[in-house]
């Protein structure tokens, strides 16, 4: 085989090769946007679900920032898998412990 054909050879590998990887990269940032929508719908639920539950007891405080909403998320989402959503610590406050910054 001539050094030519063994160069166009070579260049068609490699045309393939980075064909097969670009359709890889679009892959998994498909499914990293897949995994990000999720983990923002699960984040909306469970406000919504918090905010409804707060309706029926003891009422939604002032939240005028996120780190209020997150302050008041924390003392209450229970389970270790809903404060993961929000990158919450393990151990939740005590309810009581949310101060408004009104």
């Amino acid at each position: 085989m001539p050094q030519s054909e063994k160069i166009q050879a070579r260049i068609q590998s490699l045309d393939e090769r980075l064909a097969r990887l670009r359709m890889k990269k679009g892959r998994l940032l498909a499914r990293a946007g897949d995994v990000e929508r999720k983990r923002d719908t699960r984040r909306k639920i469970l406000i919504g679900g918090a905010v409804l539950a707060a309706v029926d007891h003891e009422g939604v405080p002032a939240l005028r920032t996120a780190s209020d909403l997150l302050q008041w998320l924390d003392a209450k989402l229970r389970r270790p898998h809903d404060r993961e959503a929000f990158d919450l610590a393990a151990e939740p406050r005590r309810s009581g412990e949310f101060r408004s910054a009104i």
